[in-house]
């Protein structure tokens, strides 16, 4: 779908209530999303080995214990098990074993093997301090467990859970997330204490959670079993703080004062006469969190509040160019002289340029200093019950508003100063029972997610005003609005009394930054609330070997509310080099000849192909009335079974089969409508997504039979959840009008514009388009976006503590699902681009010969060319192909470790859910399939494609004895950098969406590394009090390397792609009519800025904390 229609949506994923904060007892084991983990392992004799059936093992923590009882070949399994450490106790006769410091994660078995002499002749008790293995032998998942003690000692670049994410293999950010294993952000599945808090509309995380409220994070990257689903990348798993029989808690603060803040390197953006740039004021949080008992051995509670504040010093700066100087024979400038070349100076009528760096040459005008600001919260609260330790359950309750001030940069403050509020709301309820000697257990979850976003100009009348734009014109003109100083005024004005340059334009828009005027644009008053259920039953049996088979199912069901409007109904384009504004509204059209009265107005438009323009029946949709809020709504629900089979305690087989279901429905105001292309009413559901059978098989072998080691395979099939942006615009009868008028159509110039404005447009104007006019189609036989994967892999404990792992990864797109359009964007089909089953075609065809109604004969007829034309399209295709080097040191002596090298290669023509080509945040209906003419040269190294990425964190413990404990960590990461590209506008679509060139031709960006250090000093206070202050510096070397250039080769030409081309051909490229798409002979424009850096990493921050904990 066409990304003229995104800049709300570009807003809303980016500048969600996530990024306002941020710039235990009751799940079985192995649970999909499950807040709890196990021991398992075999009991034997010392002297003879054999298997030891009767020994009692009691786990203990600071909750209540559990009991296990050996089988007849010495097994045993305790699950339901908070993260945490553990004292194992094995009760034989008269000798008693304890085990300390067992670690326990989420959704992990921890591997205790004992051994017990059963020969001692008197009573003992045997206390071993050795850790068991960190090797989990019953699963094939891929992944990272992060904990207190990391997120403690290891500086982490942000306070919640996201910004520890990176730390797992094959992981990298893409500006709106983490993406994992050749994925987009958009495609993982994120939980907080069990409740799905992915975002409703895009799949971004959800919902924040700052670290100091985190017991751990479970990170599963890949190999996940049939609980797991509605993920083609990772799946985040979040366990906040659960009490227990002892009183703890912990104060916090941390601040990065904005005086220990290296000022950002400034970043040349050439053919603009505005520069901004930001440098973090200050960054603040503080807060406490406090856990324990309000009945012992029964009830307990966890409580947190971390209020938390961050302003950022945007410098807005104005200059002009300048024509001055010339450069000398021996390459350098001359002085500047600005009179004419003729008079004996060096102006002469061409802006001056930097011989260095080929840039045009500015002098500043003026600067002022805006601020951004944000406060906000966040919050816990959990119950955890037992009526007995076989029966438990959970309250929980997470929390995070947020507000934030943002200011206009590039026009009017009323246009641009906005207010962003919102907050996320977590709630869950959840038991777990246990019996039959604890081997069936069942467990029952319902959970409530809620997001909401609101945004409200800082002016009223903006919220009510058509928004302006004013493109490619003169900041000198712009200034006699009133907001720019008088030095810039006077600086950019041309031609005017004291213009040092008279021979060129002093302040053009070259590159089309524009002007705001006018109101706000989109309106943003979003509510997204998901209600969850899910049931799982789990049972144990012995039958050749030890079963673990699990059977569960879960629904949701998803609703979104938002508007679907513009501040005053309607946005200007006005385009300042050709003389033309374009009006841009949302309407909703009926067939030619209705007589419903509700359609008051007429859209006049030429269809493609058409000779004449047909005037369409249409209605305007303002800020308020029908259609001006879209209600949607999702429902998906999923079942499966899997059975974990230890066929020996060294040998297991993992089968499961997951079987999921996804009905996408219409707004509620569009659902009697009648479709203007099929002449039949929308109805209820959209598109059903049904016959989701995903498999997962996985076989393990551990060769020291200790839980030192496995080899491991794993293949499986994952299906997407569409996210609900679908609803809000494909299936909401999302209808743009757009209509090109040329000034003298529009009145009289306005002073300070330049130009006429768009309230002074009149008539039908010239061009039109009705985009989408024939909706939104679903192919018949559509069918569900998928992804295979296949894992090798081996893990081994080579030294107490330490664990080495190697492992093969590949990732298949082996379906999509994108909208297309055959006919010039008036009608959009969301299909599998490529591919439309024979069966659907001829179901079709055979309505089409049974129909005797010639006009709806004829519509059919449209319809089935329009599927056909489907199998035009190029199959998408993404394949990850990764190797991946893991070695991590459990903390242990002082020292921890983990580190990773992953060489990947990720190619394909579809990058995935994000389109990061043009920035486009639309998920299955982007722009990238619309158009068949944009299918060329789209092949190659995808954005996500970085093949080398080296990742190392660790710190080390100094025990100063009564001192205290001196603590120093590090992150390091080296990675490679991304492919460039060759891209210019499509004549109707807008900048970035046609590749001049084949995929990644151009090159990369460079190699980039960053290091991180932490230093931190503790010390113990009166009782189990401990006081920790510590300081992290982060980007230590202020290495402020590249993290995006600009790919536009021209910006103001639309041309299509030299398929196959290379650089030396774009000298041969045309520019394409804008209104017609027709090839002229015109060359194209180059924009000035293609190929510099537009955006580089942080700089040099240092950030200090202190918490006093108990």
């Amino acid at each position: 779908m066409s990304i003229t229609r995104t800049s709300k949506l570009l807003l809303s994923a980016v500048l969600g209530t996530g990024s306002l904060l941020g710039l235990a007892l009751t799940a079985p084991p192995a649970h999909a999303q499950g807040t709890t983990g196990s021991i398992q392992g075999v009991v034997t004799d010392t002297s003879t080995g054999d298997a030891l059936a009767g020994v009692t093992i009691v786990v203990t923590s600071g909750q209540v214990s559990q009991t296990a009882i050996t089988e007849d070949d010495g097994s045993y399994r305790i699950t339901g098990l908070m993260p945490g450490d553990y004292l194992v106790t094995f009760f034989f006769g008269d000798t008693t074993i304890e085990r300390k410091n067992i670690n326990v994660g989420v959704d992990k078995t921890t591997p205790v093997f004992q051994k017990i002499n059963t020969q001692a002749a008197v009573a003992e008790t045997i206390v071993i301090e050795d850790k068991p293995p960190a090797i989990d032998p019953t699963s094939t998942s891929q992944g990272i467990t992060i904990d207190q003690e990391y997120t403690k000692n290891i500086p982490v670049p942000g306070r919640t859970f996201e910004s520890t994410l990176g730390a797992a293999a094959g992981s990298q950010g893409d500006g709106l997330g983490v993406a994992f294993s050749g994925s987009t952000s958009l495609e993982n599945q994120y939980y907080v204490d069990g409740v799905n808090t992915t975002g409703l509309r895009y799949g971004t995380s959800g919902s924040p959670v700052i670290n100091n409220f985190i017991e751990e994070i479970e990170v599963i990257t890949g190999g996940y079993n049939a609980e797991y689903g509605r993920a083609t990348g990772a799946v985040v798993n979040v366990v906040t703080i659960t009490g227990d029989n002892t009183l703890k808690g912990e104060v916090f603060a941390s601040v990065r004062p904005g005086l220990l803040v290296a000022e950002r390197e400034f970043t040349p953006f050439e053919g603009a006469s505005i520069d901004t740039i930001g440098n973090l004021d200050y960054s603040a949080d503080a807060g406490f969190v406090l856990a324990g008992p309000i009945v012992k051995d029964k009830l307990w509670f966890a409580l947190g509040v971390a209020p938390t504040a961050n302003r950022t010093k945007i410098t807005r700066s104005t200059k002009r160019r300048m024509d001055c100087q010339q450069q000398l024979p021996s390459g350098e400038l001359s002085a500047c002289d600005p009179r004419s070349v003729a008079s004996g100076g060096f102006a002469d009528g061409t802006a001056d340029v930097d011989p260095d760096t080929g840039f045009t040459l500015y002098e500043e005008l003026g600067r002022r200093n805006l601020y951004d600001t944000s406060i906000g919260a966040y919050m816990l609260g959990k119950l955890n019950y037992a009526v007995r330790p076989e029966h438990q359950g959970q309250l929980s309750f997470n929390a995070a508003p947020g507000r934030r001030v943002a200011k206009q940069l590039y026009g009017l403050p009323q246009s641009g100063d906005y207010t962003i509020s919102g907050a996320t709301t977590d709630v869950a309820a959840k038991w777990t029972s246990k019996f039959n000697d604890n081997k069936t257990e069942v467990e029952a979850v319902i959970g409530w997610h809620r997001d909401s976003t609101t945004v409200t100009p800082r002016v009223a009348a903006a919220g009510v005003t058509p928004y302006e734009d004013l493109i490619f014109g003169n900041l000198g003109v712009w200034s006699d609005l009133g907001y720019e100083d008088a030095s810039t005024k006077a600086g950019c004005t041309d031609n005017a009394a004291g213009d040092l340059y008279p021979l060129i334009e002093n302040c053009p828009d070259l590159v089309g930054h524009g002007y705001s005027v006018g109101g706000l644009g989109s309106v943003i008053d979003d509510r997204d609330n998901r209600y969850s259920a899910k049931l799982a039953l789990t049972q144990r049996v012995k039958a050749m070997g030890s079963h673990e088979i699990k059977a569960g199912v879960d629904v949701d069901d998803n609703r979104l509310s938002e508007p679907r409007t513009y501040t005053g109904g309607v946005f200007f384009q006005n385009f300042q080099d050709r003389s033309q504004i374009y009006t841009n509204r949302f309407v909703q059209v009926a067939p030619v000849m209705t007589d419903d009265p509700k359609f008051d107005e007429v859209c006049p438009h030429t269809p493609a192909g058409a000779m004449q323009p047909v005037q369409q029946p249409c209605r305007y949709i303002g800020q308020t009335g029908e259609g001006s809020q879209v209600q949607g709504q999702t429902v998906n629900w999923s079942a499966y079974v899997r059975d974990s089979w230890q066929i020996r305690p060294n040998l297991t087989f993992n089968a499961g089969l997951r079987y999921e279901e996804q009905r996408l429905r219409y707004a509620e105001y569009l659902r009697d409508d009648i479709d203007i292309s099929t002449n039949q009413p929308f109805g209820k559901n959209a598109m059903s997504m049904t016959n989701m059978w995903a498999p997962r098989l996985g076989l393990l072998y551990d060769w020291t039979k200790e839980g030192r080691s496995k080899i491991y395979g794993h293949w499986g099939r994952f299906y997407e959840s569409i996210p609900m942006n679908i609803n809000s615009r494909s299936f909401a009868g999302e209808v743009f009008y757009r209509q090109v008028y040329d000034y003298d159509q529009c009145g009289d110039m306005v002073p300070g514009y330049g130009s006429p404005s768009g309230n002074g447009c009149t008539g039908t104007g010239g061009a039109s388009d009705i985009i989408g006019i024939n909706g939104t189609l679903v192919a018949p036989g559509i069918k569900p976006q998928y992804m295979d994967e296949r894992i090798l892999g081996v893990e081994y404990e080579l030294a107490e503590d330490l664990k080495l792992g190697i492992a093969y990864q590949n990732r298949g797109l082996g379906r999509v699902i994108e909208d297309v359009s055959t006919d010039g964007a008036a009608t959009y089909v969301i299909a599998n681009p490529g591919e439309w089953g024979e069966d659907a075609e001829a179901d079709l065809m055979s309505r089409i010969e049974a129909e005797d109604d010639p006009a709806q004969r004829a519509r059919l007829e449209t319809l089935l060319r329009q599927f056909r034309g489907i199998r035009k399209f190029d199959a998408p295709k993404r394949d990850y192909h990764a190797l991946q080097f893991t070695v991590t040191r459990r903390f242990s002596k002082a020292l921890y470790m983990q580190g990773s090298y992953t060489y990947s290669k990720t190619k394909g023509n579809f990058p995935g859910l994000i389109s990061y080509d043009n920035g486009q945040v639309d998920p299955n209906i982007s722009s990238q399939y619309d158009l068949i003419e944009l299918m060329a040269n789209r092949y190659g190294s995808l954005p996500q494609d970085k093949p080398h990425y080296i990742k190392l964190d660790g710190y080390y413990q100094f025990d100063l004895k009564q001192a205290g404990t001196l603590t120093t960590g590090a992150r390091l990461r080296a990675l490679s950098g991304e492919p460039r590209q060759a891209l210019a506008r499509h004549w109707l679509y807008g900048p970035n969406e046609s590749f001049l060139l084949p995929r990644g031709t151009i090159g990369r960006t460079q190699f980039e590394t960053g290091l991180d250090v932490h230093v931190g000093y503790a010390r113990k206070l009166k009782g189990n009090m401990e006081l920790e202050v510590y300081g992290d510096i982060f980007n230590v070397f202020n290495d402020q390397g590249i993290a995006g250039v600009s790919d536009a080769y021209s910006v103001q030409s639309a041309s299509n792609p030299i398929v196959g081309g290379t650089y030396e051909d774009l000298i041969f490229a045309k520019e394409n009519d804008l209104q017609t798409g027709r090839e002229t002979s015109s060359p194209i424009r180059r924009n000035p800025n293609y190929g510099n850096t537009t955006a580089r990493y942080a700089p040099l921050t240092v950030q200090f904390g202190a918490r006093l904990s108990f």
